[in-house]
């Protein structure tokens, strides 16, 4: 049940991003279920990885509609990696955020920074990262092929030169300490909205 004064706080999106391998969809699924936060989707044109399922991972869509819905403007971030175009549609944040006000996306940092530059203070990026080596051994262990795993480490420093532009940032050593202190610095901003408002 929403609580009257949340319905008048200013919209929020956590995004969750970092290297490929840093977990941050486990991450951010464990923060969004513990918070009750609301998931937005991304669309790929990519075919889904062992355990990944349409309308719970991504919206999984051909190129042809991918690229007719980016030019009819309809994506706020998209970006092309690893050969498969991802994207976030602008109706889904803006219906999610007018039912549930607090949301949470994951993309790779690029969208990350597509989205601070369209939605302003609205954006919180929460960034995850732990050392290559882990990375690589992750990657490889969920069953992801070693060349595949290699052409994303390719993007490892890349990727990490993002960190400092993002507002909080975590070192997923532990997956219960990060998820733990991750709860605690959203619910700071859920709570502040709330007192803020009278």
């Amino acid at each position: 049940m929403t609580d009257k004064r949340e319905a008048g706080a200013k919209p929020r999106l956590f995004v969750f991003t970092g290297p490929d391998g840093s977990g941050r969809k486990t991450i951010a699924d464990m923060t969004g279920s513990t918070l009750e936060l609301k998931k937005a989707l991304s669309y790929t044109t990519r075919e889904p990885r062992p355990g990944e399922r349409e309308g719970q991972d991504y919206h999984f869509i051909d190129q042809e509609s991918f690229l007719q819905a980016k030019a009819n403007g309809e994506f706020v971030e998209a970006v092309f990696t690893e050969g498969h175009h991802y994207g976030i549609k602008q109706s889904d944040i803006e219906k999610l955020w007018s039912e549930h006000r607090f949301v949470y996306v994951i993309l790779n940092p690029e969208g990350a920074r597509m989205l601070k530059q369209a939605y302003g203070d609205r954006v919180i990026r929460l960034f995850l990262y732990a050392d290559r080596e882990s990375l690589w051994r992750r990657q490889v262990d969920r069953g992801d092929g070693v060349e595949a795993v290699e052409s994303r480490m390719s993007l490892y420093s890349a990727a990490m030169s993002h960190l400092p532009e993002c507002e909080h940032s975590f070192e997923n050593v532990d997956l219960s300490h990060t998820v733990f202190s991750i709860t605690n610095v959203i619910e700071r901003y859920l709570n502040r909205q709330l007192l803020n408002l009278d």
